[in-house]
């Protein structure tokens, strides 16, 4: 590679300078110098303005050589760059020395790093006229040595994760690099390791075999791999394994090894070992013909039994098929049978056929197969097991005789089932006619339990019709003033439509009560829930105002209808509002309020019944539905168990959830 320095352009200005008359043959001298160069070389001005340039800066710039002077570089460079080189120029001129370095060129659809190296150029006086600048393209040699660190990093963070030792060393074979599998199989750290030669950590009886390993390796481009084992803590057996890595001139630069821990192999195929020697043991103890078939239709294995069973020994089998053992007449199904499993047509067989025995009778026999598989899931035959029936097939025969007995028996046993059958019919119309009894008594139970409600209820029934009385009274007297009196007939009449809404709401009261009370039989009408609540809680207000509490109704159902019994549904309600307030009366405070909350679900009319009253306890709550179990020292215990019949009855539910602040929630749930 040829170089022009900052020397020779100085003495070429000053050749410039001194022969004035020659200066086109001096400048095309240097500029031949400069285009001649492999580097980009550009001289420049103070203003940028370029005076000579070589060949790779005419290719920069997309334009030829001498087209170069006159053109300005910081022009014709992307912003960013031509300011760093601007201001790089600037420092020579101003300052003087050289600078060398290096710099990253982002040109947008490329990334280049060049080694930029800048020279002043000076006149005969010594005052920096120009610049010289040589740039070197280095961007193949960083990309690769970034590409090259990249993958060294790459290595080193999987063999970190390696499940296998690895390590690296020079061409003298001393480490340079060892990973963490590799210090644990060793049990040597990395700083106490690097720079030792790997054979050292041999057991010293084995150590005349890592000549050999290397010689190996030197010569083989795959690699060499034997077993030995390795000095430490564990002392273990290991497979090593040694890779020479050359360059393009087959010359060594390092080598690359790897330790695989055997001492988990090593055990498995002792294990193995003792499982083949217990399988043996099994196979010879065991009632029955253990046996492999080849793919071929070659038994390969056979148990000591086939001995016991056949008389014949083992090797008679192995290698042949079952032919000349099968009886004549049971060898087609047999063929079958087994065909079927190594052609794979299904997974398993089963089949019973006679087997020559040892006596030289036809025993019969059971046999089962399926098909085998290598680990890779390679079909390698079939295996199976085959067992003596003789003795079941003639108990079966027995069985058989037996058969026409049996019938004759269950003839006679049929005749008596059906006069069992009869008598059963009669039971079982006596338990529906007790089963409708009990329904009856249910229902009188239910309404029993009405009429202790309303027992309950009759003073404050007796106070509600006072009040609408007592307003009649006063308004009959109010009108016999105004008809007295010289007042005109409009406020006759509205005193006459109070008196008459005050004898329709007692009347309506009345009307509530009575059906209340009614025992009529179970009717399924079309109900709307907020009416339902609405008539419950004008029944019931009273008697919450006499105990210093409220009602209060949050509706948001959407008026929809269904299909139930009024008076049954509306006894469930009065019970759950009246438990509710009766749970109350013992809280301190003035905050006494039930809270009847309607609303409406995808599937379900949603009643809940609210109050914060002393709650139930958790014991309490297990048996809360069961009959005649009650909290209060004069109930039946009758009331929840009731209401909970009565919804079930209507294809709902009725359950309780404690308050988180105390008190109790009964949600009512009735289908659409």
């Amino acid at each position: 590679m040829r170089v022009i320095d900052a020397w020779s352009v100085h003495l070429a200005a000053n050749e410039l300078d001194k022969k004035r008359p020659n200066t086109h043959l001096s400048v095309e001298l240097l500029a031949n110098a400069i285009s001649a160069s492999s580097d980009a070389l550009v001289i420049k001005d103070r203003t940028g303005t370029i005076l000579i340039g070589s060949q790779g800066v005419a290719e920069f710039f997309q334009c030829e050589v001498d087209e170069l002077p006159g053109l300005n570089a910081y022009d014709h460079l992307p912003k960013s760059i031509a300011a760093r080189t601007r201001e790089c120029d600037k420092r020579v001129f101003e300052s003087g020395p050289a600078e060398t370095g290096e710099e990253l060129w982002d040109l947008g659809y490329d990334r280049r790093i060049f080694l930029a190296s800048r020279s002043p150029i000076r006149d005969s006086s010594g005052e920096v006229v120009g610049v010289l600048t040589a740039y070197k393209n280095i961007s193949a040699i960083k990309f690769a040595f970034e590409f090259f660190e990249q993958d060294r990093k790459r290595f080193e963070k999987l063999a970190e994760t390696c499940p296998v030792g690895i390590f690296e060393c020079n061409p003298y074979h001393q480490l340079a690099y060892v990973n963490p599998e590799w210090e644990r199989i060793i049990g040597l750290s990395a700083n106490d390791a690097l720079g030792r030669h790997w054979g050292d950590f041999i057991v010293p009886e084995q150590r005349h075999l890592v000549g050999e390993l290397i010689r190996n390796a030197n010569e083989s481009t795959s690699g060499e791999r034997i077993d030995l084992q390795v000095t430490g803590d564990l002392g273990c057996t290991v497979e090593l394994s040694l890779n020479r890595v050359a360059d393009a001139d087959n010359h060594t630069v390092s080598y690359i090894g790897s330790l695989v821990d055997l001492t988990f192999r090593l055990a498995a195929q002792k294990q193995l070992r003792q499982k083949a020697s217990l399988m043996r043991d099994l196979t010879s103890s065991v009632p029955a013909v253990i046996w492999q078939m080849s793919v071929e239709g070659k038994c390969v294995f056979a148990s000591d039994y086939w001995m016991e069973l056949t008389g014949q020994p083992i090797h008679a089998i192995v290698g042949q098929n079952w032919n000349p053992f099968v009886h004549p007449n049971d060898l087609p199904s047999v063929e079958r049978g087994v065909r079927s499993v190594i052609d794979q047509e299904q997974n398993s067989a089963s089949f019973e056929y006679r087997l020559k025995g040892k006596e030289g009778d036809w025993r019969w026999v059971l046999t089962n197969c399926q098909q085998i598989h290598t680990m890779e899931g390679n079909f390698m035959g079939i295996a199976g097991h085959t067992i003596d029936i003789t003795e079941r097939r003639k108990a079966e025969l027995e069985l058989q005789q037996y058969s026409v007995l049996l019938e004759q028996r269950v003839g006679e046993r049929t005749h008596e089932l059906m006069q069992m059958n009869k008598s059963l019919r009669n039971e079982m119309e006596t338990r529906i006619q007790a089963e409708e009894l009990l329904e009856e008594k249910r229902t009188q139970l239910a309404h029993f339990s009405r009429i202790s409600i309303m027992g309950r209820l009759s003073g404050e029934l007796a106070h509600e019709l006072n009040q609408p009385l007592n307003a009649i009274q006063n308004y009959v007297a109010s009108l016999a003033k105004i008809i007295d009196s010289p007042t005109s007939p409009p406020a006759a009449a509205h005193v006459l439509r109070q008196l008459n809404n005050e004898i329709s709401r007692a009347a309506k009261i009345i009307r509530r009560t009575r059906e209340f009370v009614s025992t009529g039989k179970h009717q399924s009408d079309e109900l709307r829930l907020s009416e339902m609540v609405e008539d419950t809680v004008a029944m019931l207000r009273g008697e919450a105002r006499r105990r210093g509490m409220s009602l209060q109704v949050r509706d948001s159902h959407d008026k929809t209808s269904f299909m139930g019994d009024l008076v049954r549904l509306q006894q469930v309600l009065v019970n759950l509002v009246l438990n509710a307030m009766e749970s109350m009366v013992t809280k301190p405070g003035s905050d006494k309020t039930v809270l009847i909350e309607l609303r409406k679900e995808p599937n379900h009319h949603i009643l809940s019944v609210y109050d914060s009253g002393c709650g139930i306890s958790e014991s309490e709550q297990a048996r809360l539905f069961d009959a005649f179990f009650t909290t209060k020292p004069t109930g039946l215990g009758m009331g929840l168990a009731i209401s909970r019949g009565i919804i079930e009855d209507h294809g709902g539910t009725l359950t309780f959830q404690p308050r988180t602040n105390g008190g109790s929630i009964f949600t009512i749930a009735l289908p659409c």
